[in-house]
Parts: C-alpha cells; sequence; structure tokens
C-alpha cells in the first residue's frame, strides 16, 4: 500500500521466443529505463523464450574455452554475452524471467542479495505450485576454479531440488536501476550442455529441468501462469499485461544491432566504435 491506496500493479510482459541479440538488448533496455527515469515506477517481470537456441556467457566470462564452435555451428545454437555476471547458460527449451525495477524503495529497497532473496522467494513460490519443492542455498558453493558451467556452482538464495540446481540467475545493477534474469527449463540435458561449452564428462553437475524432476509435460503458459502467481505470492503484487514504450524498443533495436549482435561484445565483452560513440554502457 501506498499512502493507504494500493500499490500501482507492475508490467507483465509476455514475449515469445526471439533471437539472443535482441532477448539480451530488450532486458538492457529495461534496465536502462529504470536506471535514468526520474520518477518511481513500478517493477517490470517479462517471461521470453529463445530461437533459435542460444548459449549465453555471462558479461565478465572469458569466452576462450567457454564454448564448441563445432558443436553451436552444427547444431545451429546462437552465442551471446548477458549484461549481467554468472557463467554459461544453454537456453532451449526454457522460460527465461526477467525483472527490472527502481532501487532504494519497495519492493527493491536493499542490496544484491536481498534482491535476489526477494526474487528467490518468488521463484520458489512458482516451483511449489507446480509441485516442486525447492530450497534456497544460503551460500556460495564452492566450484572448480576453470569451470564455465552455470549449473556446477549455487549462487545464495539460487534453488536447489533434489540435489540439482533449478533456476540460474544473474542480477545487474546501474544508478537507480536493477536488473535480475534467469533461466527456468523445461528440460534440461546436461550431456548437450557439456557439448556446447565444450567440457567434458568430468564436468557433470547434477542438472534436470521442470519436466524432468516433475515427471510430467509442462506447458510453457502453464510455467507463465505459475510464475506470475509466484510473484504475486511473494510480493503482495498485482499485474497488468502491457508493451515495451517506444523509447525502450528504439533502446532494444540500437542495442541489439551495436553491442548483442557483435562478435567485439560476445567474444571480447567489448565494445565496438559505434557503439561507443552512441554512449552504450559495456
Amino acid at each position: 500500500m501506498e499512502g493507504g491506496r494500493p500499490a500501482p500493479p507492475w508490467r507483465l510482459l509476455l514475449h515469445g521466443p526471439a533471437d539472443a541479440a535482441w532477448n539480451m538488448a530488450v532486458d538492457e533496455a529495461l534496465l536502462d529505463s529504470y536506471a535514468s527515469g526520474d520518477a518511481p515506477r513500478a517493477p517490470t517481470l517479462r517471461l521470453y523464450g529463445w530461437s533459435p537456441a542460444a548459449l549465453s556467457l555471462g558479461r565478465s566470462q572469458p569466452a576462450g574455452g567457454c564454448f564448441d564452435a563445432r558443436f553451436l555451428r552444427e547444431e545451429r545454437v546462437g552465442l551471446v554475452r548477458r549484461p549481467s555476471g554468472g557463467l554459461a547458460v544453454l537456453h532451449e527449451r526454457e522460460r527465461t524471467y526477467a525483472v527490472a525495477a527502481r532501487l532504494g524503495s519497495e519492493p527493491f529497497p536493499g542490496g544484491v542479495l536481498d534482491t535476489y532473496r526477494r526474487i528467490g522467494a518468488a521463484i520458489r513460490a512458482t516451483l511449489a505450485r507446480l509441485g516442486l519443492e525447492a530450497e534456497p542455498v544460503l551460500a556460495a558453493s564452492s566450484r572448480p576454479p576453470a569451470t564455465p558451467l552455470c549449473y556446477e556452482w549455487t549462487a545464495p538464495y539460487e534453488l536447489v531440488a533434489r540435489g540439482a540446481k533449478l533456476v540460474g540467475s544473474a542480477q545487474r545493477r546501474r544508478r537507480r536501476g536493477v536488473l535480475q534474469h534467469g533461466s527456468v527449463p523445461l528440460r534440461l540435458d546436461g550431456a548437450r550442455l557439456r557439448r556446447a561449452t565444450g567440457t567434458g564428462p568430468q564436468a557433470a553437475p547434477p542438472v534436470g529441468g521442470l519436466e524432468d524432476l516433475l515427471g510430467r509435460p509442462v506447458d510453457p503458459d502453464e510455467l507463465d501462469a505459475a510464475i506470475v502467481a509466484g510473484f504475486e505470492e511473494a510480493f503482495g503484487a498485482r499485474f497488468a499485461p502491457g508493451d515495451l514504450t517506444a523509447e525502450e524498443a528504439a533502446r532494444a533495436d540500437e542495442l541489439a544491432r551495436l553491442k548483442y549482435a557483435t562478435a567485439s561484445w560476445t567474444l571480447e565483452g567489448r565494445l565496438g566504435e559505434q557503439a561507443r560513440r552512441v554512449g552504450l554502457a559495456p
């Protein structure tokens, strides 16, 4: 409640499958809109898919030794570098969530770990609605220093079910805005993930998607409804379906073209000359 009145509804963006550069560009455009705006705004929850499948690298993750170029080419799997941190994730049969919001007041008044905790509670409520009990990780796990795999390492408030990390999330903050996004896999093939990253059988974390753990099919629409309900429960939020603003859509077009579709960003984490000239952030 704000001054005795209901809080404004969160904006809900339901997007179908899109290519990797566009997906990351939209997420960063949402972050920019909250980082630069003067007036407080309700958060945005975006749910989306990937087509074609793609391997995403963390913002600061070295590309060398983190992907098998031949496998990606033969399997028509894209490659992209996220605006957020973390390690490599293979996005195939999944829904990805992204939360963009203003920092410093409800529902995100705290620091990085507090934001992970709050969003983690919403994802945990999502999984419970689907019939899967998951537990939050309270401390980061150790990992072999050279692993490129997101699912081989757990960060605080990520969720584990039946010994397997289920949802991998990463966060980026910029001025007054925050973006947290994460992969919610319906199916997760550990062998295929290792082939995409060029790692061997020795790097074999316990992995599984929702369908693997539940033993039944999960329709993407069912997952979307569960995610929305989970956020409603955890945050006491209401949702209003919406669209990108004209400014956000234009920013996403620029980011996709000048940043996320470029080899300099994808392979080196470096912006090209034109991207720097128009003031895009690394």
